[in-house]
């Protein structure tokens, strides 16, 4: 029982532990982690289950919910698409909405990252050419990882793909898809995320924080790619792009947004 105890302290301890340095071991914005009630049924249950890696997550994310008043838990796992089938088998009855993005828009958001390879290149700024380079190497590969996943697992279903290009270009559309997907009601509401109170990510290349739904969000990488960087993803990752359903030539993300300039510019005149 000892053992148990320090495990979950140590899980909720919010410290860059090796192993639990990830952003889902911040609890950022979930005080009901600080409870003692809930260490001491998560420690409870931790006891009478089979103590797996699959049932310890699944007991910390059920009494998480539980304690918080909630329903349904919703997590966020970036770039492990390759760790769905464990998800799928310790959580058979979850929804997985597998999000993904044009992978040139994906490679200047790495390379710009001010939480990695920002930090990467103050530690290392003779080898600020090779380290952003291979953030571009490192997002070709997730690319297409993600897609030999989505051809594995399209079947399944509680499994679903949604473009970030989409999402800006149709959100409505998209929105109730999703909806349907994971069995909610679509309301109006969810089309003004700008009025919600959860946090926003800044952009990596602007810096702000877009609270609405901005389509030019998706094409802004245009701006700021090399030539050469962006033959290079498009045609190392054309195959992936396909699988996934994004057609970087015809998506109509690239006309909502050559429109919304049009309806600018005319505004100003």
């Amino acid at each position: 029982m000892e053992e148990v105890n320090t495990l979950v302290e140590l899980c909720f301890s919010r410290k860059n532990i090796p192993g639990l340095e990830g952003s889902f071991w911040r609890f950022e914005g979930i005080s009901v982690v600080d409870d003692p009630a809930l260490r001491k049924e998560v420690a409870r249950r931790i006891m009478e289950s089979s103590k797996s890696v699959g049932a310890i997550a699944r007991i910390i994310i059920e009494e998480i919910t539980r304690f918080t008043g909630c329903e349904r838990a919703c997590m966020k796992f970036p770039v492990n698409v390759e760790h769905i089938p464990e998800l799928t088998e310790w959580f058979p009855d979850c929804k997985i909405v597998h999000i993904t993005r044009d992978p040139r828009a994906l490679a200047m958001s790495k390379s710009n990252d001010p939480f990695g390879t920002a930090i990467k290149l103050l530690q290392h700024p003779r080898l600020a050419w090779l380290i952003r380079k291979m953030s571009i190497w490192f997002v070709i590969a997730q690319y297409r990882r993600s897609a030999r996943v989505h051809r594995q697992l399209q079947q399944l279903s509680n499994y679903k793909l949604f473009r970030y290009e989409d999402l800006l270009a149709e959100p409505e559309k998209t929105l109730r898809k999703l909806c349907k997907f994971i069995d909610v009601d679509f309301t109006r509401q969810l089309l003004h995320p700008e009025r919600g109170i959860h946090l926003h990510q800044a952009s990596s290349l602007t810096g702000k924080q877009k609270k609405a739904f901005d389509p030019s969000a998706a094409v802004r990488w245009q701006k700021v790619m090399p030539a050469f960087d962006k033959w290079l993803i498009t045609n190392l990752t054309k195959r992936s792009m396909r699988t996934l359903g994004y057609d970087p030539a015809t998506h109509p993300i690239f006309h909502v947004h050559s429109q919304s300039l049009s309806d600018v510019c005319t505004h100003t005149a």
